[in-house]
């Protein structure tokens, strides 16, 4: 008997996203009776196919002792504190209880760092672990010892000097551009972070003149000190790796500030009052019309990651973070274009409604195989994986929908939302390989005037 779709994809539930390229094209014409409608079953199925893995990594290698000298870290700090404290010792009930949850929460986050799919997952999750540990650490010390809040932050700005330092001492030094572009936004964005928890002890804490304060604190510079550690070892890494860098200094700082103009000319082709929806009824569509169909989230999904990647754009050039400010013009650009070709698809009469499990499952199939596609694009490899990764979240988003205990089984809004996120996966996922080439491409014609 020959095999149905069905079949095929039953013998492909689970498997990742290489396994699952090609699919859409078997038995096309062939659909089962229960994929008439949103079936329970056949939804669920659909969620069953998976969701691809695109766990987050720099093209720079990683040292395992590296990541064991972080953990090591975070198990210092824990291993100076009892698990809990006594009343003998803290008579404070409303100290001794954040005391508990943060030890917890630490080894918690200790524990989830031997699970990443990637070392660079894992070094982006040691950075919350030793903050996490810090926390426990300076409020014990602070409510049975002598730590005091000035003591955290004199060492929070000698962090902040470390940081700086840091940065200004860091030039866009590499082998060839694709792998440099990713290797220094990583290297950026662990920078930035460390800033950021800084920063944000100080305009976000939750607690006032108290021993978790001096743990807030603490748990602040310990994580902004992990996040330079951290960028400190992939900057070093990538370039002990090479044997005669190149100086694309120059080349980053000047594509950054023409593609950020190009993109912000792009925008202002767009309405910009009244948000999303003016964008949306801008390209000629009635908003009632097309309220609670897929098609408006599609359009609205791929339009709002537009803003994101100009906003990524602006603030990396202001911060002189031109590898940051590049793959925001390539987000920018990636998702206005996947806006357009959704626009030209909604105007013909596409993601209407999700009247089936069949419409939804293909549309799940759908993304996967661009996701697939773009991936196996060898021209930039490193750049437009580093998109995909923000990019394939959404079809785990999409089967969310599914799980939600918010939707009864066979609901239309979770099929409506599922084939949504699916369709804007897929979009964006078509438009990657050809952005990247796009921002590549500019920066080797902006090489040719400022030499090597």
């Amino acid at each position: 008997m020959p095999r149905t779709r069905r079949d095929v994809l039953a013998s492909l539930a689970g498997v990742g996203v290489a396994g699952l390229a090609g699919c859409t094209a078997l038995d096309a014409g062939e659909s089962d009776s229960d994929d008439s409608a949103l079936d329970p079953a056949a939804l669920e199925a659909v969620m069953e196919l998976g969701s691809p893995a695109f766990p987050a990594r720099v093209p720079a290698p990683i040292a395992d002792s590296f990541l064991e000298q972080s953990r090591g870290r975070a198990r210092e700090l824990l291993d100076f504190c009892p698990e809990t404290m006594s009343p003998e010792e803290v008579p404070n009930e409303g100290v001794r209880n954040v005391y508990a949850e943060a030890y917890a929460d630490a080894t918690a986050a200790l524990e989830r760092t031997t699970a990443d799919e990637s070392p660079f997952e894992t070094l982006q999750g040691l950075r919350y672990a030793r903050g996490a540990a810090a926390m426990v650490k300076g409020t014990y010390d602070a409510a049975v010892g002598d730590l005091t809040e000035a003591d955290v932050r004199d060492e929070a700005e000698s962090a902040r000097a470390d940081i700086e330092s840091f940065r200004l001492g860091t030039r866009y030094l590499g082998d060839e551009p694709d792998r440099a572009l990713v290797v220094y936004e990583a290297v950026e964005n662990l920078v930035a972070g460390a800033v950021r928890s800084l920063d944000n002890a100080d305009e976000y804490g939750r607690y006032a003149d108290s021993a978790p304060r001096v743990g807030e604190l603490l748990d602040a510079v310990e994580s902004a000190r992990a996040s330079l550690d951290g960028a400190r070892h992939v900057r070093d890494r990538y370039l002990a790796s090479i044997a005669d860098p190149i100086d694309f200094t120059d080349a980053f700082a000047s594509t950054a500030s023409s593609l950020g103009g190009v993109t912000e000319d792009r925008r202002a082709e767009y309405p910009e009052e009244r948000g999303l929806e003016a964008v949306v009824a801008g390209e000629g569509f009635d908003l009632e019309q097309l309220e609670s169909t897929p098609a408006k989230d599609l359009l609205v999904e791929t339009f709002v990651e537009v803003e994101r990647g100009l906003r990524d754009a602006r603030e990396g050039l202001q911060n002189d973070r031109f590898a940051t400010a590049l793959v925001g013009a390539h987000t920018a650009e990636t998702h206005r274009r996947a806006f357009e070709e959704a626009v030209t698809a909604v105007k013909r009469g596409r993601y209407e409604s999700a009247e089936s499990a069949a419409a939804v499952r293909d549309a799940k199939l759908g993304a996967l195989e661009a996701l697939e596609a773009a991936r196996s694009d060898g021209s930039n490899p490193h750049l437009t994986r580093r998109a995909l990764v923000d990019i394939a979240h959404m079809v785990d988003r999409g089967d969310g929908y599914f799980r939600d205990d918010y939707y009864e089984d066979g609901d239309p809004r979770a099929a409506r939302n599922a084939l949504a996120q699916y369709a804007t996966t897929e979009f964006v996922a078509r438009e990657t390989p050809g952005v990247s080439a796009w921002v590549l491409g500019t920066l080797a014609a902006e090489r040719g005037g400022v030499g090597r």
